[in-house]
């Protein structure tokens, strides 16, 4: 049986008067990857927040490795948080330093890298997300799907036991949030412990161990994919598949439909933009007349 790496017990979290989280517990362990789905203002990115510290719990316990870091002294915290990756919405790429700075700074000033094993250890990783060739380039000079890439890098190159991912696809134009899920996939595939919270259900479905499924502040349903999407469920969780599922699913469906009849060459690329644009016609056209 997998080794409990994180252990969360009766968390809550107030911001002033309004309660966010109501008493949550789970446990993560060792090789898991647990997806947070659930309703916007559900709670789930503060709880994320919290298993790290960036928030901190109003009451609760969060043991890592058997350690509470909500009761540790500061260098204790420090040193466990140091093993904690974290990937935001946005990045959060110093725009003054190049990539290969970005991801070697940390494993110099906390880790004690030096320079040169440091920038060995941040090549290896780069070529692991296809970006060997944008080590010197400077974040402005990416695309929105290359930051996000390099953003994983930087916490990769810190070595960490956990990745925590707070929406990590939310911020990207369509287009580029495969290219940001093919490299959580890779790592899910090579046994990196993680904990997602995402909107993206297709991933959620093939990738994730478990599914917690968080409202109003708790986990009220939680299960393996095959449980949770693909057994009938009444109340809120049944309302929310079924709104994702008609909406995101069936559009990622159809996306992937055409994409590929495209590449066996069954319509032409002009034809695919000729039906893009329909629907963004009919799209503005419905719009239109709900204003109406």
């Amino acid at each position: 049986m997998a080794e409990t790496l994180l252990k969360i017990e009766n968390l809550k979290k107030a911001f002033g008067n309004l309660e966010v989280l109501k008493g949550l517990s789970t446990e993560i362990k060792v090789g898991e990857v647990v997806v947070m789905i659930g309703p916007s203002g559900g709670g789930k990115s503060t709880f994320l927040r919290c298993m790290n510290l960036l928030e901190t719990p109003t009451e609760g316990s969060i043991l890592f490795e058997g350690v509470d870091i909500v009761k540790a002294d500061e260098k204790t915290k420090n040193r466990l948080r140091s093993d904690m990756g974290m990937v935001f919405q946005h990045f959060n790429l110093f725009p003054h330093l190049s990539i290969l700075d970005n991801i070697t700074l940390a494993p110099r000033l906390i880790r004690g890298k030096s320079r040169a094993e440091a920038e060995t250890e941040a090549m290896k990783l780069l070529a692991r997300v296809g970006l060997e060739s944008k080590a010197k380039a400077y974040p402005q000079q990416l695309s929105g799907g290359q930051k996000q890439r390099v953003a994983i890098v930087r916490s990769l190159a810190m070595e960490p036991k956990v990745m925590l991912f707070d929406e990590p696809t939310s911020a990207l134009d369509p287009e580029m949030v495969g290219e940001v899920l093919d490299v959580m996939k890779d790592l899910a595939k090579n046994g990196m412990t993680m904990v997602v919270v995402t909107h993206e259900m297709r991933f959620a479905r093939d990738v994730a161990t478990r599914v917690l499924f968080l409202e109003g502040g708790r986990i009220t349903a939680e299960g393996t994919p095959e449980e949770i999407f693909e057994r009938p469920h009444e109340g809120r969780l049944g309302e929310f598949l079924g709104k994702v599922k008609g909406d995101q699913l069936a559009d990622a469906d159809i996306a992937h439909a055409i994409l590929k009849a495209a590449e066996d060459g069954v319509i032409t690329v002009s034809e695919v933009e000729e039906v893009l644009a329909e629907a963004k016609r009919r799209e503005q056209k419905a719009k239109g007349g709900a204003q109406a």
